[in-house]
This record gives structure tokens, C-alpha cells and sequence, in this order.
């Protein structure tokens, strides 16, 4: 943040042509912060999900991870629909992402036996993602700290995306899964 209003006391104390120069150095260098705070926070997004692999491998063994498989933010289906959740499927089924975790998948329709295993993974694969999201989310509590509104901004928009909407999509596949198997 100093830099920031360094270059805009830089920019007051020039004259028009310089204000002019000194605006078009300014775009140019928060263009490059941005593009770097955009990477770095992409950059902590994978380090979060090795975290997230490594902690859920040490708590699974544990008494209450049994608790959180039954765990659910949300209540209600139109909550999903109400944050897009529809499109962030959509997008998971249709590009690259669809080639991450491949156990989460079904070629047939399965056995009761295959949805408590694929029921088990989804609860490590959402656990794993709300580790990875604590993580980043202290991450961004000190950017903030630190006044670095942009890069704590911008890394909480990753965090959402690539925590937070899989961690709840799991809950969602996961309750979908249950009513199958009250049936």
C-alpha cells in the first residue's frame, strides 16, 4: 500500500504531460501486481491442497472425522442454486478439472457397495478442500493485516473457487448420494 501512494504523490507533484506518464507507469506497474498477486495465489491454492492431502491423511484415523463426513453447511437445495453452484458444475464437467480426482466418477450405474466407497472419498476430497481453505484463509487475514487489500482480495476470490465451491459440491454429490441409499 505505501508504493501505491507513493506513485499517486509522485503523480500529484508532476505537471499535466507527467501526470499523463506518470498514470500510464502506474497502470502498467498495478497490471503487474495484479497478474503476480493472480499467480502467487494460484501458487497457494496448490500448496493448500497438498496441506489439505497431508492433515486429512494425519485426522482421518481420528474419532471425530466420522462426525465431519455428516457435516452440512448447507440445508437447502435452493441455497445451492442460489450460489451458482449449477454453473460451477457445469464448468467442472467441461474443462480440464474433470481429469482431477477420477475415483469421484461412475462409467455404470453402481452397487450400493460403490456409493458408500465413492461416499468415503467425497468426504476425504471435501475435508482435504476445507483444510486447504482454512489454510488460505489465514494466509489472507495476515495479507490483510499487512494492508494488501488487492492481493487478499484476489486470493480470496482463488480460495472460493478452488476450495470452497468443491468442498461444497462434495456436500451436495454426498446428499445426493444418502437419499439414494435411504431408498
Amino acid at each position: 500500500m505505501l508504493s501505491i501512494k507513493i506513485y499517486f504523490h509522485f503523480i500529484n507533484a508532476q505537471g499535466d504531460k507527467n501526470k499523463k506518464d506518470a498514470a500510464s507507469i502506474l497502470n502498467a506497474w498495478l497490471e503487474r501486481m495484479i497478474s503476480i498477486y493472480i499467480l502467487n495465489s494460484i501458487a497457494f491454492t496448490f500448496v493448500s491442497w497438498c496441506i489439505g492431502l497431508v492433515l486429512n491423511n494425519i485426522i482421518k484415523k481420528m474419532p471425530f472425522y466420522s462426525k465431519l463426513s455428516h457435516f452440512n453447511f448447507i440445508k437447502k437445495e435452493a441455497t445451492y442454486r442460489a450460489i451458482g453452484m449449477s454453473g460451477f458444475k457445469w464448468i467442472l464437467k467441461n474443462s480440464f478439472f474433470k481429469y482431477f480426482n477420477q475415483k469421484l466418477k461412475f462409467e455404470t450405474r453402481p452397487s450400493i457397495a460403490q456409493l458408500l466407497e465413492i461416499r468415503k472419498e467425497m468426504t476425504y476430497s471435501e475435508i482435504g478442500h476445507y483444510i486447504a481453505f482454512v489454510f488460505i484463509l489465514v494466509i489472507t487475514i495476515l495479507k490483510l493485516y499487512n494492508e494488501q487489500l488487492m492481493y487478499a482480495t484476489i486470493l480470496c476470490i482463488c480460495n472460493i473457487i478452488f476450495n470452497l465451491y468443491p468442498s461444497l459440491l462434495q456436500q451436495q454429490n454426498k446428499k445426493r448420494i444418502d437419499r439414494i441409499l435411504k431408498q
